[in-house]
């Protein structure tokens, strides 16, 4: 079976990673989206372990496309009588990128009348009440290539379900999660964030130092839908809850703010991690807490949060206390483009990405002595 994983922008590689490790096949690697092959558990599997991804989808058909008279005929002839009731509450939203079926509207109302023309060609059903279970459809069309596409995961996947309280502008899970493992964070020595705001770079931090699977707290859309066993549900849940692990090293989270401190404390908690090293500390104060280890941090950018000249102060504040730990591996997501010439400090790789509609540059810095 072939499933579609979505993510953002320039993280697609490290999506890949993560379903490789996994042992799903990787069929494609697009921008923002992994196609795989696995199982139906595997497609839980993906759900509950991937970090980066955004949402799963169960690839039903995939064909190139150039009228929509093609598109009514590729929905109409798949069996969907075989995975959903007729009683079922019918979504379907579209994506279209460069391709010649471009009305979004026209997409979703043709997909949509060619499923229920589809029971009344097999089951004679003229009428659909859909008042049962949700099933959302998704047609996405990139370059006349179309994905008919039913979403396996409902509330997307970054809402890991331990966010209860956030600070302004907060960095989505996953993405934070996608810093981490750019900067080869996989839980071998200490984690700081100076800046850690409502902490979700800290907890992502010890989710991977524990071995703690992101969507454990949480369930997905396909489950109400019954066709994956209920006990193998419940054990592959289980057996992902049994590798869980105490961290052999400290994970940090610091902010001069108070009340970002106790909302980082709460979500801590939540996430099933509250021995993260939570304290208040003006980033004026800081030091590194231990010998080496992995630094990464979200600045503020302007739009959201924080002057033109209290950046300015927080990037020289940067240059002064952070970019001078030598042993220390460095990563600082910037609203700057010119973040690394305006400290004076080369980064070894500079990463542009999308946090929400905010243009970012993740910049990366290797540790210049070994500790």
């Amino acid at each position: 079976m072939k499933y579609l994983a979505t993510t953002s922008f320039g993280m697609e590689g490290i999506l890949k990673n993560e379903c490789m490790l996994q042992g799903f096949t990787i069929e494609q690697v697009e921008a923002g989206m992994v196609v795989f092959s696995t199982s139906l558990k595997g497609m839980l599997l993906a759900n509950l372990s991937l970090r980066t991804a955004e949402r799963i989808f169960w690839v039903l058909e995939e064909k190139k496309l150039y009228s929509f008279d093609e598109l009514y005929d590729l929905v109409v002839d798949y069996p969907f009588e075989d995975i959903m009731p007729a009683s079922a509450k019918i979504i379907v939203n579209a994506k279209s990128y460069r391709s010649k079926l471009y009305s979004l509207r026209d997409l979703q109302s043709i997909t949509k009348k060619a499923i229920v023309d589809r029971y009344r060609k097999v089951r004679g059903i003229r009428y659909l009440d859909e008042t049962g279970k949700e099933y959302s459809y998704m047609l996405r069309i990139e370059k006349d290539h179309a994905y008919l596409l039913l979403d396996t995961t409902g509330v997307p996947l970054h809402k890991r379900g331990y966010r209860q309280q956030h600070t302004q502008a907060p960095l989505r899970e996953n993405v934070a999660a996608g810093l981490l493992l750019l900067s080869r964070y996989f839980g071998k020595g200490d984690f700081v964030d100076p800046l850690c705001g409502s902490g979700t770079l800290a907890i992502e931090a010890a989710l991977i130092a524990s071995d703690r699977a992101p969507g454990l707290k949480r369930s997905f859309q396909f489950e109400a839908w019954n066709l994956l066993d209920r006990k193998e549900n419940r054990q592959l849940r289980e057996e992902l809850e049994s590798r869980v692990k105490d961290a052999a090293f400290k994970v940090m989270a610091m902010d001069k703010d108070p009340r970002a401190i106790s909302i980082t404390k709460r979500n801590a908690k939540e996430a099933g991690v509250p021995w993260i090293e939570s304290k208040v500390a003006d980033l004026k104060d800081f030091q590194a807490p231990s010998k080496g280890g992995t630094l990464v941090t979200n600045m503020p950018y302007g739009e959201r949060i924080g002057s033109s000249e209290e950046i300015k102060e927080l990037e020289g504040l940067m240059k002064e206390k952070v970019l001078t730990l030598e042993t220390w591996r460095k990563g600082i997501l910037s609203g700057n483009p010119n973040f690394s010439r305006e400290t004076g400090l080369r980064a070894s790789k500079v990463r542009k990405f999308y946090n929400g509609q905010i243009d970012t540059w993740f910049y990366q810095y290797e540790p210049t002595k070994r500790w």
